[in-house]
């Protein structure tokens, strides 16, 4: 193998069945799939064979980030959320060819409003600027590096922001890789655009004051 592809998931059955259908039009051979599940329950019927499922029975992606890392044997690793997609294509070609030992991919929401392009500027521009990586952007990283950083903290929220800074650490240069990944915007028109942004920033501002992951994590996924 020489890569694993890590997906945390809960209670999002829809969208990780659509992962999948994409994931083996990819042709995944000497590629892994690591499916860790918050929920506790036993393997999904409809998981292909050749996936390998844990059950972290907690939802905390932090901590599910985590073990999906620890399983991986390969010597890269691309962590993707449940909803991410690659609308050009498969990324592995440039996975495979490339050097770089930490990467992301071109963010997109699947909303082509002035709005979400915006902000998706905004969030490739932080990547590159502040080497600070979301989990929608697509996160690529060597298995090396992954473990002189100590991996995701276990933590329920910001864990992608506190593994970007491990990184950054260790390593100065963050690959912009030129294929877009899409993301949902569900959430933002759920909630309101403007209010779920500034939601967001306030959130990320909490967090850098000290405040817990715990406590920042009931506010996020708190619904109207």
């Amino acid at each position: 193998m020489w890569l694993t592809i890590i997906v945390p998931i809960f209670h999002d059955d829809p969208a990780v069945k659509q992962l999948v259908v994409e994931l083996e039009r990819w042709g995944l051979e000497h590629v892994a799939v690591v499916i860790v599940d918050g929920e506790q329950r036993k393997r999904p019927e409809w998981l292909p064979q050749n996936f390998h499922y844990s059950n972290n029975g907690v939802p905390n992606r932090g901590q599910q980030l985590r073990l999906g890392g620890s399983v991986a044997q390969s010597p890269k690793l691309l962590f993707l959320h449940a909803d991410s997609r690659f609308p050009i294509g498969s990324p592995l070609p440039v996975l495979r060819e490339t050097t770089a030992k930490v990467g992301f991919f071109t963010l997109h929401f699947n909303d082509k409003s002035r709005f979400f392009r915006v902000i998706a500027w905004g969030s490739n521009l932080r990547a590159r600027k502040f080497k600070l990586i979301f989990g929608d952007q697509g996160l690529f990283v060597t298995k090396t590096i992954y473990e002189k950083s100590g991996g995701f903290p276990v933590q329920p929220l910001m864990e992608d922001f506190e593994f970007s800074r491990r990184l950054a650490k260790i390593d100065s240069e963050f690959i912009q890789f030129p294929l877009p990944i899409l993301t949902s915007a569900r959430k933002y028109n759920r909630e309101g655009r403007f209010k779920t942004f500034f939601k967001m920033q306030c959130l990320k501002l909490l967090y850098l004051l000290g405040f817990s992951p715990t406590i920042l994590s009931r506010l996020y996924y708190r619904r109207r």
